[in-house]
């Protein structure tokens, strides 16, 4: 924690309800929520401690993730605007398995934040899977001109490397994973909370197939509705890619 985010964390403890309360409608105005947290409501955190966090809320993009910054950080050699989006989408959704799916653990299960770890093999593998065992096997001919299936179906074998890499340079950057050495990374407690806070906005309204509300289902497959959702909401004036 940095000095100032201490110093800010002294001013919110002795704060008044009252400027809590201008302080959440203040930063809600600013597309956030203001989460409290204390050692009975996650792990991790010391007995009489609290912990503040600015959570966005599902309209507000971090500004680490406009379509800008993926292109630079995800496929700068080419500057592929489609590419990156695609890219970046399908690996966070193979973490989002690693971290939920594959833990049996819900979206609002958030206490779980800190055992919630796994490697850069691990992610390089899922995406891997997903490719090979799913993408691939689907009938080009019955796609609408896909371009998650274009560009997915395009790797050759060393992309998958370069971009999980990327991507897991990005997320730390941005606050949503915390690199624990020997290549291990563990999900943020702001990247939990913001699960929580979104997912029934976000990500949900995706599982409208009868079998994914009633049983857990890889979100790695959700890559091409997640994506076509963006695309209408943008043209429709959205904010989830700037």
């Amino acid at each position: 924690m940095q000095r100032d985010e201490k110093d800010l964390a002294v001013v919110l403890r002795e704060a008044s309800m009252e400027n809590i309360r201008d302080l959440e409608e203040l930063m809600s105005g600013q597309g956030f929520v203001l989460v409290t947290l204390n050692s009975f409501d996650v792990a991790g955190i010391g007995q009489g401690s609290r912990v503040y966090i600015l959570a966005r809320k599902s309209d507000n993009l971090c500004s680490l993730l406009s379509t800008s910054q993926l292109v630079e950080k995800m496929d700068a050699a080419n500057g592929r605007a489609t590419a990156a989006k695609i890219w970046f989408t399908q690996i966070w959704l193979a973490h989002l398995d690693l971290l939920y799916t594959q833990r049996d653990r819900g979206p609002h299960e958030r206490n779980q934040w800190i055992d919630a770890t796994f490697t850069k093999e691990m992610l390089e593998q899922a995406v891997r899977e997903h490719i090979n065992g799913f993408v691939r096997r689907l009938n080009p001919n019955e796609l609408m001109q896909s371009d998650v299936y274009e560009v997915l179906t395009a790797e050759k074998g060393t992309d998958i490397a370069r971009y999980t890499k990327r991507f897991l340079d990005l997320m730390c950057e941005c606050g949503m994973l915390d690199e624990r050495g020997d290549g291990v990374y563990r999900q943020s407690l702001l990247s939990a909370v913001e699960m929580k806070e979104n997912y029934d906005r976000t990500l949900a309204p995706l599982m409208i197939d009868a079998d994914m509300l009633t049983e857990r289902v890889r979100l790695a497959t959700l890559s091409d509705a997640l994506l076509t959702k963006t695309a209408e909401e943008e043209s429709n004036g959205g904010t989830q890619w700037a």
